[in-house]
């Protein structure tokens, strides 16, 4: 894991060093000075409400198996119109663009799951032992029909409505604003 090492101005710089795992992730900041009850439940209604139209765009992106935001909205947003004529279009939009990312990033990790499946059945039937598994040529051409048939297999699987991304959490992230202030690094980065 990341080490943390101490400076002489006290402040931590986190080093990563080779092998270690980094997880990256995105997150909304909403700079606020205090937060009272009545907006509270306004920001709590919203991502219950978000929650609730990615439940509605999600089912119809997966089985349609789109990865296009410009074919998702044309073909989703008069209807959340409809339903929903009080939240701002941005909201669509960028609802739209998260049923997307979630649609291919799901498409995508489990294709590559399936290819390594894929893979070594293909070399478990043929009997390849590891020095057939030494000529690249023939590697790459196993991987290259794995590949083929895991695509195939989770477009099928998306098409039926079998694989479907799921909605683990919808989450805002509330920050004083005293955390954004300043530039914490700006004297680290000096170049001598």
């Amino acid at each position: 894991m990341a080490k943390g090492k101490r400076k002489r101005d006290k402040k931590w710089m986190w080093v990563v060093e080779p092998g270690d795992k980094i997880v990256v992730s995105r997150t909304a900041f909403l700079p606020l000075k205090k937060l009272s009850r009545r907006d509270f439940r306004a920001l709590e209604e919203i991502v219950n409400i978000y929650s609730k139209m990615l439940g509605d765009v999600l089912p119809h992106a997966s089985r349609n198996i789109i990865e296009n935001y410009y074919r998702l909205k044309n073909g989703r947003y008069r209807e959340l119109r409809k339903v929903y004529p009080n939240i701002p279009s941005h909201y669509i939009h960028g609802l739209c663009q998260d049923a997307v990312e979630r649609v291919s990033s799901l498409r995508r990790n489990r294709a590559r799951q399936y290819s390594r499946e894929i893979f070594r059945e293909i070399v478990k039937h043929l009997n390849l032992r590891e020095k057939d598994l030494k000529n690249k040529k023939l590697v790459k051409l196993l991987w290259r029909k794995s590949r083929e048939i895991a695509w195939h297999q989770v477009d099928l699987e998306m098409g039926n409505g079998i694989l479907v991304p799921r909605i683990n959490s919808v989450s805002l992230w509330l920050v004083d604003d005293h955390v954004k202030t300043g530039k914490p690094y700006e004297d680290q980065y000096k170049w001598c």
